[in-house]
Order: C-alpha cells, then structure tokens, then sequence
C-alpha cells in the first residue's frame, strides 16, 4: 500500500465513529504499532496490535523519539497507528523514519543540532502512517512537518517522507477539548492561511481558497464550540489548509510570524499560541508599515480585507487581529524580562535570520522591537500593548458579533 502512495496529501475520513471503523479496516491483518498520547484513552485499537507506546506529550523531545525508533527499527510494522495532538503525531512520523533505507532519521537529528531547518531527502514514507488527532489546528495528521525538540529548541523538519497515509477526524476524539483549546486550534489553523497571504505575488486561486477557508474559520469558531459538528468542522477545515491551493505561494516561509512564536515559546517555556497571541499584531504592524522584510502589505490587507468582512473587526489588520485575539480569550503570557528580550532576539536570528530564508535580512534587533510592542499580559493575565492603527485604520465591517471570549489557558 505505501509503494503505492504517491498522492501531495493523504486520504481523510472524517465524522462519528470514523475512527473506530477505519482503524479496523486499515489494520486487519497486518502488524500494527500504535503510538498514543498517554493521557488520551483509545478505545479503537487494532484487535493484536504488536507493540503499544504511550508518550507523555509534555516531555517527547530527540531523544524519546529515538527510543520509539529503535522499537519500530525491532518490530518493523506494517502500519503505524498515531493518535494524539501534533506533538505526538509529529513524534510519531519521525520515529517512522526509523524504517527508510537513507537514514534519514539520522539525518535529520544530526542536522538539527546545526540548523533550525531540515530537509529531508525526497523519499516515499517508509510506513503506513493513520494519524487520529485529538486536538484542532496543527495540521499534523495532513502534512509533511514535524517538530523536532532538542537541547538547541523546536527545529523544523520538512519531507515528503514524513506524510501520512491516512488521516481519520473523529469529533468523539475532540470531546475533551475545552473551549479555549478549541479556539486555540481555530486561531492556529486560521494563521496558517493569513501567514502564508503576506508572500507577494499570491495566484488569485490560492487567495481565494485563502480567503473562503478563513472566513469560514472565523465563522466555525464563533459557533458553539462544545458541538461535535463544530469540532469537526474546525478539524476539517484545518486539514483543508493543506489539501488546498491556500498556502501555495512563491515564499514558502511568508508566515514569518511562526519562526518568532516558535523561539519565544521554546526560550520561555510556553505554548506556541500563546507565545503567537503575544507577537502576531507587531509582526502584522510592520508589515502594514511597508517593511517587506516581514511581508508583502498588498497581499496581507487584501486578504484580511475579504476574510474579515463579515464580521465586525478593524479593518486595519495588526488592530483587527489584535481584537480578534482578545474576543477570543486567547491567553497571552506575562511580559519577559529586558535580558529575556535580548537572549531571544539573537536566538532568533541566530536559527531563523540573517542570511537564512526563513527570516532573510532581519537580525536581533528587529526581534528585539517586535518583542518589546508585543501584546504581553500583566500579571493578572490582563493584556496591554494592543498597536496602535494607522491613520484612516479604525474602520470596520458590517456589523456581526463574534462569540465572547472564554478565559483561561489550557
């Protein structure tokens, strides 16, 4: 089956009950190791699985990930059954490398001590890989990314190597999800798209499939987020992200705001939305600004301008994201310290900056002014910081309430 899978996304089934169904069909017969969140009960496994690994998802780093590739490398499975959030998915389909005849799992550990980014040989996936998500946003169980988490920070790995066969979305694997967490994902999925709309020269059906994704996004996630038929249209909808022309562009690092967020959580140890939460409307601001080192202002106002229409939002987008992320309750972290601003600023240049494409011409000190105008709380949890806009920015669109926020950090 996988000398067969050359498709650019795998197959996705989606809806009640998918996941027990498939998982019966796609295992029968075959040697199937499963690789599970431990916190996360799996009620579908394959009748004989031939090994079971549970992974503690706050603590998989380069290390765990070479302990469940020696364990596939003895059991040489079939089928890999992940289920889990990105971390684990993510673990998940690097650990499968464990099974490719180009070492590219040696590969890529080796080369992230190094560098940020990796790019793997192109190869096939060694394995059958059926991802089950059990969070929203990531996208995991439908592209080719992993994050991998060494002593150095979250580096990124990119292959085709690293894509699953199938991608089940089962809502009864999102009932745990709280509210916020289910905005989280809303929030993550929707970056994604505006991310990949500040590249210039955008195809008008790559806008298009940006802006109808988007908005129907904004317009899911203002439902009622304790619905299964909401989870799920949340999940395909992120999965949607990656099946589409949305993210096609001629930069494929335009969503320059990720490698900031990224290196802020790691330096700081928090989550990856909170940490964009913080950053996303400074970074925006200097875009609106004309700095083209942070993006293409044409293409970002034009898709904001379309996707945000319908609902009542500042029309200037570093104010309208900014509000955006305060409706929706998501919690942004306590303001880091001058000399935290200052070791992250050059961590950022140092992975993602300078001469590298991901973050080309920008060095520590255009991190360090992002920093310091970044949205951060109070000690309270109390934002502050929200940019100011641009002369003629207040306007909004046509009237429509989002949902109000619910507090909280997961």
């Amino acid at each position: 089956m996988t000398d067969g899978f050359t498709a650019r996304v795998p197959t996705l089934w989606h809806g009640r009950g998918i996941a027990r169904t498939m998982t019966a069909r796609l295992t029968a017969y075959r040697a199937t190791m499963v690789i599970a969140d431990s916190a996360v009960r799996v009620p579908f496994l394959p009748t004989r699985p031939t090994d079971v690994v549970e992974l503690d998802a706050t603590a998989v780093d380069a290390e765990a990930i070479l302990g469940i590739a020696a364990r596939i490398a003895r059991q040489r499975p079939e089928v890999i059954l992940a289920v889990g959030g990105g971390t684990v998915l993510d673990a998940a389909k690097l650990a499968a490398l464990a099974l490719a005849r180009d070492r590219s799992l040696q590969f890529a550990l080796e080369r992230a001590q190094r560098e940020a980014l990796t790019v793997l040989p192109d190869a096939p996936p060694p394995v059958d890989l059926v991802t089950v998500p059990t969070t929203l946003g990531t996208s995991s169980e439908t592209n080719s990314v992993s994050i991998l988490t060494n002593t150095h920070g979250h580096r990124l790995v990119i292959g085709r190597a690293l894509r699953p066969r199938h991608a089940l979305l089962d809502p009864e694997n999102l009932v745990t999800l709280t509210a916020t967490q289910v905005r989280d994902g809303a929030l993550e999925a929707f970056l994604r798209l505006a991310g990949a709309s500040t590249g210039p020269a955008r195809s008008a059906r790559a806008h298009a499939d940006a802006v109808s994704l988007g908005r129907a996004i904004l317009e899911a996630a203002e439902g009622r987020l304790d619905s299964d038929d909401v989870r799920l249209r949340l999940a395909r909808l992120s999965a949607a992200t990656q099946r589409s022309a949305a993210l096609r562009g001629s930069d494929p690092y335009a969503s320059r705001h990720w490698y900031v967020a990224n290196e802020v959580a790691f330096r700081l140890g928090m989550r990856k939305m909170s940490a964009t939460a913080a950053i996303i409307a400074p970074v925006w601001r200097r875009i609106c600004d004309g700095d083209a080192q942070w993006g293409d202002r044409a293409s970002l106002e034009g898709f904001w301008a379309c996707v945000s229409a319908p609902f009542r939002l500042p029309l200037d987008p570093a104010r309208g994201i900014a509000e955006l992320v305060t409706r929706w309750g998501i919690a942004r972290p306590p303001a880091p310290s001058s000399h935290d601003i200052d070791r992250i600023a050059a961590a950022i240049e140092n992975a993602w900056g300078a001469r590298r494409p991901m973050l080309p011409g920008l060095v520590a000190s255009d991190f360090r002014d992002v920093l310091r105008a970044s949205a951060w709380s109070d000690r309270r949890g109390v934002p502050y910081g929200v940019p100011a806009p641009r002369e003629g920015g207040e306007r909004h669109g046509p009237r429509h309430r989002l949902a109000s926020p619910i507090r909280g950090a997961r």
